[in-house]
């Protein structure tokens, strides 16, 4: 569960959010809307442990983010773009990653590349990659460990209609298991219908609009 207790931030002398107490259910798709420079991505930011607040606590599992732990635990993030290794291949980008820790297989790996029709260009380096092909690589590193919580920065950038659907069909994968959480934020009304919850920034604040 994913808590905002009283929480303010000011980004480059403004401010962003007031005061915002906040509860995010566990188990639910979660959609944060708000208009260009309303605090999107800072709200990710302070929510993974990238930023901390200036007043305020967000809380993890019962856990302070950057004072109890420094970054959200069981996490695949997705915050402002993520750059990959542009001499290495796509999937050696992929297989070095998940050596870290484990948890994916490259078997499993490559179920991701083949939903996303990347096969036939995951032997090419990274850097001859187009836009939405590096969308699909940021999306493939978030999700493949299958984390407890997803939190993805406008997962749809770059897509066109059938990228789109394709990140929706996998992203209500991931969530099948009943007990994981995504947060993303989006400002495309076409994926409005894959959120269970959704919230808008609005006068420093989260206000519910949809759940």
């Amino acid at each position: 569960m994913i808590q905002l207790e009283d929480v303010s931030k000011k980004f480059k002398n403004v401010e962003l959010f007031s005061h915002v107490n906040v509860t995010f259910e566990q188990g639910k798709k979660i959609q944060i809307k708000g208009v260009n420079g309303s605090g999107k991505s800072v709200l990710l930011k302070m929510i993974v442990g990238y930023s901390g607040c200036d007043e305020g606590s967000v809380i993890v599992d019962g856990k302070v983010i950057r004072k109890d732990v420094d970054f959200i635990p069981d996490a695949g993030v997705m915050i402002n773009a993520p750059e990959f290794i542009g001499n290495m291949s796509g999937l050696d980008n992929l297989l070095y990653l998940a050596d870290i820790r484990k948890r994916v297989t490259k078997e499993e790996v490559m179920q991701y590349v083949e939903q996303f029709g990347l096969t036939a260009d995951i032997e090419k380096k990274y850097r001859t990659y187009s836009l939405g092909m590096k969308q699909k690589m940021r999306i493939i590193q978030a999700v493949m460990e299958k984390p407890s919580y997803l939190i993805l920065d406008e997962p749809f950038d770059a897509l066109d209609n059938k990228g789109r659907a394709m990140v929706i069909n996998i992203l209500n994968d991931y969530m099948k298991s009943g007990e994981r959480t995504l947060l993303f934020t989006s400002h495309m009304s076409e994926t409005d219908g894959l959120a269970d919850i959704v919230y808008e920034i609005e006068d420093k604040n989260l206000i519910l609009r949809k759940g």
